[in-house]
């Protein structure tokens, strides 16, 4: 069994002992600062996705149709790959931002709310917050709209989008 998780669990004991658990069960657990869509997959043949990427309560769809399950398979596959393994230090890249760091600058230049990125990366919007305040800072920006420039103009961010 192969586990994706938001690189938030590093901070949340019972997610970790549960983890611990699995893994002495023969499973892999690696994380990203976000999920596109949480999901899954038992055997290559079902998926389940929430009806709802906002409520998981709202309930779950199973699928089985081969082409959709192939395309989701091969989403995280693709996820897995680039996903840091639990228990070893996230990588910082030059710049010196976190993967969840840079996860949250890349959603604050599609214009979400502190609350969306939260939703997002898995955290609390205080957390939120607080990471977007200490990158506004970092990048010596009064706005989030400086932010972003400064984010481009410093090298953190593509030009062209």
């Amino acid at each position: 069994m192969r586990t994706v998780y938001l690189d938030s669990i590093r901070n949340h004991q019972p997610t970790l002992d549960h983890v611990a658990w699995l893994g002495e069960l023969g499973g892999q657990v690696r994380t990203v600062p976000t999920l596109p869509i949480r999901m899954i997959i038992a055997d290559r043949t079902h998926a389940v996705l929430p009806l709802d990427t906002d409520d998981a309560r709202a309930g779950a769809v199973v699928l089985t149709g081969a082409g959709t399950v192939t395309a989701l398979s091969a989403l995280f596959e693709s996820i897995w790959t680039d996903a840091t393994t639990l228990g070893t230090p996230s990588p910082i890249p030059p710049d010196q931002m976190t993967p969840q760091e840079r996860a949250a600058l890349e959603l604050l230049t599609h214009g979400h709310t502190d609350e969306s990125i939260a939703k997002r990366l898995g955290v609390s919007p205080r957390t939120a917050r607080r990471i977007a305040a200490d990158l506004l800072d970092r990048l010596d920006a009064r706005s989030r709209f400086q932010a972003g420039v400064h984010a481009v103009q410093d090298g953190w961010l593509p030009a062209s989008r």
